[in-house]
């Protein structure tokens, strides 16, 4: 039976495979984000984004998780381009956001709030403007089902403006919907939740409206709802657009624009900061199981095994069974042809008289009654010169002559037995003719030692005793007529 590291899913003896029904297993299924949902490409491009929020939240501030009525900017004035592009299995959101001078009237009524609202950034309140940022980085998700999760973001507001990891999702919620969610950590600050719904609105997917709401996660307060028309322009009107208002708001901030690098922040996502979520780089969450036979398989196998295993032990038996009947076969013929004179062949020995009369002497060792019983057949056998013959042997033989059962072996049984036993007579005879010659031999070769020993004999005499032997005959030459 092969081994399961060499079993592959959805062969005809395995299961199918787990990635053929549920595309988080199949890892051949693309990781492209707009190719598992067709709207995240269509988002593609360059945005101006106008934005209006409701009076007592328009003046929210964006490193905190309440609502700050003294924030010096009014989110309702605020400028916004976005550049969005999907490569991939990843996804960047570059947010320029530029805020006009903040009222003179505030500025006279909050003579020190203004540096410390914004973390002591430079410029004169009332008189300059504030330029920042906002990205997001995201990727495909491991759901390959088009939803894409938050590798981390970038805010230009804190005094720390490099990558930082984040928690987040964004799924397709119909053809021209999209919702994301995002967690943010601000430390002592606590937790927000984002929460941002976006809608084409044109069939040609270049105008959108979007919601955007940020919870307080301590207190579950809404501290921020924001309204945003994003309507697509072109690369060109996108850098004009930007240039336009550093001028306008009299920034002394400083912007990356034109990009030069792959992000706004300080510090740039780093491919390990990618591959903790991106599906291409990162270890799967859903691995396809080790393949498992097929039940009706698995049973086919073990019956086919077991099958074999009992043609193997019967073919066993069967040869065994062969071979013990044949050498049980043989010692019967070997203690027959002990006792029929051999002359001849083999044919010649079984005739009809000496069958006859080898079974009446058989049948005479105990009682002559016609038959021969289980008592007289064992003497026979274990008179001979055969050798030893267990019970559990004997057993086997009486049962093959005893054709009827009946615990007596008569003259037809006998020689039915006999006939089978052809093959085995044949080696009986020819193995008691070779034995007989050369027992004939053996004494020709006695004879002519003592011969030879007697001749120096006579001839150690006849040194001692000339003609002592005249008169006799040739010894040599007698004895081998005797012999």
């Amino acid at each position: 039976m092969p081994s399961s590291s060499a079993l592959k899913c959805g062969q005809w003896n395995t299961h199918p495979c787990l990635g053929d029904t549920d595309k988080r297993y199949d890892p051949d299924f693309t990781n492209d984000i707009a190719k598992q949902n067709e709207l995240w490409g269509k988002m593609d491009g360059f945005y101006r984004v106008n934005q209006t929020s409701s009076k007592e939240m328009a003046r929210f501030n964006p490193i905190a998780l309440d609502i700050y009525d003294g924030f010096p900017y009014d989110s309702n004035e605020l400028i916004t381009f976005v550049n969005i592009t999907t490569k991939g299995s990843r996804r960047h959101e570059h947010r320029f956001l530029f805020y006009p001078p903040v009222d003179q009237a505030w500025c006279d009524e909050n003579p020190n709030e203004f540096p410390t609202q914004l973390n002591a950034l430079s410029g004169l309140c009332g008189i300059n403007g504030y330029a920042t940022f906002a990205e997001n980085f995201k990727v495909s998700s491991h759901e390959k089902d088009g939803s894409v999760t938050s590798v981390g973001h970038a805010l230009g507001f804190p005094q720390d403006k490099s990558f930082q990891p984040s928690e987040g999702s964004a799924y397709p919620a119909g053809e021209r919907s999209l919702t994301f969610t995002a967690e943010v950590d601000r430390g002592d600050q606590g937790r927000a939740l984002a929460v941002k719904n976006w809608m084409f609105l044109d069939e040609d997917f270049e105008v959108a409206r979007a919601v955007d709401q940020f919870y307080n996660l301590n207190t579950y307060n809404l501290f921020a709802s924001t309204n945003l028309l994003y309507t697509k322009i072109s690369e060109q009107e996108f850098k004009d657009g930007i240039e336009s208002a550093l001028d306008d708001i009299n920034t002394v901030e400083t912007l990356q624009f034109p990009m030069t690098r792959a992000c706004l922040g300080s510090i740039c996502p780093t491919e390990e900061d990618w591959c903790t979520k991106d599906p291409n780089c990162s270890p799967p969450l859903y691995v396809e199981p080790k393949a498992r036979i097929k039940a009706d398989v698995l049973a086919g196998l073990v019956v086919a095994a077991s099958i074999v295993l009992i043609a193997m032990i019967v073919a066993f038996f069967i040869i065994r069974s062969k071979q013990r009947e044949k050498h049980l076969k043989y010692m019967f013929a070997t203690r027959i042809a002990e006792n029929i004179e051999i002359e001849g062949s083999a044919q010649m020995i079984l005739t009809a008289d000496a069958l006859k009369a080898e079974f009446e002497r058989i049948d005479a060792s105990i009682e002559k009654d016609g038959s021969i019983s289980r008592e007289e057949l064992w003497t026979f056998m274990t008179s001979g010169k055969i050798g030893t013959m267990s019970e559990s042997d004997f057993d086997v033989l009486f049962r093959a002559i005893d054709l009827d059962n009946s615990g007596n072996i008569d003259f037809l049984e006998f020689c039915n037995f006999i006939s089978i036993c052809g093959t085995e007579m044949q080696h009986a005879v020819s193995h008691m003719e070779s034995a007989s010659k050369e027992s004939k031999d053996a004494k020709i070769s006695r004879a002519s030692t003592i011969i030879a020993q007697t001749n120096v004999r006579k001839s150690q005499m006849m040194k001692v005793h000339p003609g002592m032997f005249e008169d006799e005959e040739d010894l040599s030459l007698a004895t081998e007529d005797k012999a």
